[in-house]
């Protein structure tokens, strides 16, 4: 079997021992990699039925097949586990260089259970894991966490950490990867600090990957890199970073602004990715691999940090209302040395800012209130004070104030993309497996323009909800492979030019149709893991906040969900509870779920 280390190290923190899993070639053939064989694995050791923060809960980490080769930004990894924010599937990947250095010291994957009596963190290496002592490290934030391991093995490392945040099982903690990328999503985080596993630490050797036919491989690793080099979008992120969309956000109404209920910032420009090239920039940066070093590295008051993307911007700039870049930095900073996933906290925050407007609970914190928010973030971290409870999420503070006005989708908090500027984001979000996020599909290039021919996926209309429901159920199934393989979302890849390099890389005969079978294969197999969670149709659907008409540049626009979704389980042949049917399963050979 090509492209795969074959192997799969297994630890059990309990009681301190490890094995060695042969990856099965039909396993690696039909998951892929990365979250795909994550959900195999996970789905059969029943996952699904335990409590998230409990022993029993196992993460599961990957990589994918096309992890550690030549081909460009594929060094993304895959944590995932039952989430303690949702408490269904759990899914965040990071860049950095782990996916290349697992793959390198001989590992597709690491499948941690238990948990340790005292903190502890791994060092990973060719010949298994070393369960190393974390007492002086336990308690620190993440950067000075992964200086401390630096300095413990004094070796060229990958190294993951989570932050007082994770320790503290603050539902929304994240792991940092290599000082500068995040698994944010979904409460990975929390996950690590329940099992007292500060960090995760990768060596290796050797780096030799054995391509099947490498000829054949590197002309299309030269054909995609040559697309990215000429792509736009590409381009715009190597200059300005992901910030670079803000003012073009704010322009289509994608922006959310005072907790998703206004629809214009006039200071868009003040936080705007050009903004930051023009004061604090100094450079970028990228993952192993990268072709686009979208990362910022800033300066600030004479310390050189790594600057916000995006989601970081917006959920903590005009989703509060805070518009001074310079203090949107240092939240940015502060949030990731805490170990907090910045889309759940911005969120989460902003609807504190919500509920005390409205009178229905005084949080002490008001619209732009930037030094509040930094002391909020450190309560919440510690789960302090105020923290204590915001540090639970959005839809906990529905619940316990009675309030329907909270953002999220199954317990995700919404991401900075919004509905009624694109309305097939209402399906995306509604049916999503994670709950409501972007980068498993990215509709809102879609509405923009971008097609998917080999899928037939295309939109006429931004505002339109008609098909909607069709081209978002079929692009979740190919971004499903971004997250296999495991590919940057940004990479504007082609099925037949992704099916080419899996083909030419692993040895099997991936065609265009089988990689979309794979992604609607592991799609499915995600919501056989919710449906045993307890979710249904119910569940699929948007908060009426996001349901309302705002000025500017979504020009009143509300999707039509009930019509989407209707479309998107009969794309997807679903019953109208939700559920794949029987006949689906089997089509996509799961058959061995409905065994379980």
């Amino acid at each position: 079997m090509y492209a795969y280390a074959r192997k799969i190290l297994r630890v059990d923190l309990s009681d301190k021992s490890s094995e060695v899993i042969k990856l099965e070639k039909d396993v690696a053939e039909k998951y892929i990699g990365g979250s795909g064989i994550a959900a195999y694995f996970l789905y059969k050791l029943g996952v699904f039925g335990v409590d998230a923060l409990s022993k029993e809960n196992i993460l599961a980490i990957f990589n994918g097949p096309l992890s550690g080769t030549s081909a460009p930004s594929t060094s993304r990894v895959e944590f995932c586990a039952k989430s303690p924010l949702t408490g269904i599937w759990g899914e965040s990947n990071a860049g950095g260089k782990l996916a290349a250095f697992l793959k390198f010291a001989g590992w597709d994957g690491l499948i941690i259970e238990g948990a340790s009596n005292d903190p502890v963190y791994l060092l990973v290496d060719s010949n298994g894991a070393e369960i190393k002592d974390a007492e002086g490290i336990w308690g620190k934030g993440c950067y000075e966490a992964q200086d401390l391991i630096e300095k413990d093995i004094r070796e060229k490392a990958s190294i993951s950490v989570i932050g007082p945040a994770g320790e503290n099982l603050v539902k929304y903690a994240c792991v940092q990867v290599d000082n500068s990328r995040h698994a944010g999503r979904t409460g990975m985080g929390a996950v690590m600090g329940s099992k007292r596993l500060k960090g995760i630490a990768v060596t290796y050797d050797t780096r030799e990957i054995e391509i099947a036919n490498p000829d054949d491989f590197e002309n299309e690793v030269k054909a995609l890199r040559d697309r990215i080099d000429n792509n736009f979008t590409c381009n715009m992120f190597k200059e300005l970073g992901t910030s670079g969309y803000v003012e073009t956000s704010e322009m289509f109404g994608d922006l959310p602004i005072k907790y998703f209920t206004q629809g214009t910032f006039e200071k868009a420009s003040e936080i705007s990715g050009s903004k930051m090239a023009s004061t604090f920039l100094k450079k970028n940066d990228g993952c192993f691999g990268c072709r686009i070093r979208c990362g910022r590295v800033v300066e600030v008051d004479g310390k050189v940090i790594h600057g916000p993307e995006y989601e970081t911007l917006s959920s903590f700039g005009p989703l509060q209302l805070i518009d001074d870049l310079k203090v949107l930095i240092e939240i940015n900073y502060l949030a990731n040395d805490l170990g907090l996933d910045t889309i759940s906290a911005g969120v989460t925050i902003a609807y504190a800012m919500f509920l005390t407007e409205k009178g229905v609970y005084d949080f002490g914190i008001k619209w732009g209130d930037a030094e509040s928010v930094k002391e909020i973030l450190k309560e919440i971290a510690f789960r302090k004070d105020r923290g204590e409870i915001l540090s639970e999420g959005a839809r906990f503070l529905s619940n316990k104030f009675e309030d329907r006005d909270a953002a999220h989708v199954k317990g995700l908090e919404i991401p900075m993309h919004d509905p009624r500027a694109f309305s097939s984001l209402a399906a995306a979000y509604a049916m999503h497996n994670r709950g409501a996020c972007h980068l498993p599909h990215q509709m809102y290039n879609i509405e923009m323009g971008l097609s998917i021919r080999e899928y037939d996926i295309k939109s006429e209309d931004r505002f339109t909800s008609k098909n909607k429901g069709v081209i978002a159920a079929r692009m979740q199934n190919f971004a499903e492979l971004f997250n296999c393989i495991t590919m940057c979302a940004f990479i504007p890849i082609k099925p037949t030019m992704m099916a080419n390099l899996l083909k030419h890389a692993t040895g099997f005969d991936f065609t265009p149709e089988r990689i979309y079978s794979a992604g609607e294969r592991i799609y499915n197999l995600k919501r056989m893991f919710n449906v045993k969670c307890g979710i249904n149709s119910s569940h699929d659907t948007l908060p009426a906040l996001i349901l309302k008409p705002l000025e500017g540049g979504s020009e009143g626009n509300i999707p039509d969900l009930e019509l989407q979704k209707k479309e998107y389980y009969a794309e997807r042949d679903w019953n109208e509870n939700g559920i794949p049917s029987k006949e689906k399963l089997k089509s996509l050979e799961l058959e061995w779920i409905l065994k379980e």
